[in-house]
């Protein structure tokens, strides 16, 4: 159990130190957007690496050899960025492609195809080496984009696969539908409200104010799932 427990540490390390690296990063370009009084597509930032238990049911879910669990799972490294509008998501996809410290290498767009379930959202999967004390170690690393509606369905979403060990009921699988096509609605009502503001000239605009101010708030936003 002691070997077990020194192996899973010391595999999920690169992983740990990858999200924590990447919020703080994200958060410092959200800042950099926010001093600089530029139109900022980046809310909020959040981490988290999946749990053993968590990784193992998805390797078996999926009948991955336990051998090649770091290559063909993608996300036991999530980074999760909420916009507040879709222009938004697409603007901070932009931002991660022109990065050369990440290689992404698929891109699943769950928001022009959403799947049946009526989930939404832009992942990108990416090749990412992490330096540590034994040197740089390759990994996967997903980054989620989404915008405040689509997050609040896919929590629920997630909250009621957990509940029923992913075997929603059919009739509430039919109204998260319907509700998703209200988000779909929202954020398109949205994008419009953003392209008439920036339409619209204002003398005098207030300017968003940057809340996070000590970096340990960042590691906060890592959770394990």
């Amino acid at each position: 159990m002691i070997n077990e427990n020194r192996f899973w540490n010391s595999f999920l390390l690169p992983y740990e130190l990858a999200v924590s690296g990447f919020i703080i990063k994200l958060e410092s370009i959200r800042k950099e957007f926010l001093f600089k009084k530029i139109s900022n597509p980046i809310e909020s930032i959040s981490g988290r690496v999946k749990t053993v238990s968590s990784i193992l049911e998805k390797a078996e879910r999926l009948g991955i050899d336990f051998h090649n669990i770091s290559e063909e799972i993608y996300d036991i490294a999530g980074i999760r960025i909420i916009c507040k509008y879709i222009q938004d998501v697409y603007h901070v996809f932009e931002l991660l492609k022109t990065r050369k410290d990440i290689d992404i290498f698929l891109i699943k767009d769950y928001i022009e195809n959403s799947k049946p379930s009526g989930y939404r959202s832009l992942h990108l999967i990416a090749k990412y080496g992490v330096e540590t004390v034994d040197g740089r170690v390759p990994i996967n690393i997903e980054f989620q984009i989404r915008t405040y509606a689509m997050h609040l369905w896919a929590s629920i979403e997630h909250s009621l696969k957990y509940k029923y060990y992913r075997q929603i009921p059919d009739e509430i699988k039919e109204r998260l539908v319907e509700a998703s096509k209200i988000t779909v609605q929202l954020d398109e009502e949205m994008a419009k409200i953003k392209q008439a503001i920036a339409e619209i000239s204002v003398e005098k605009v207030r300017p968003e104010e940057y809340e996070l101010e000590n970096i340990g708030l960042f590691l906060d936003n890592i959770y394990k799932r």
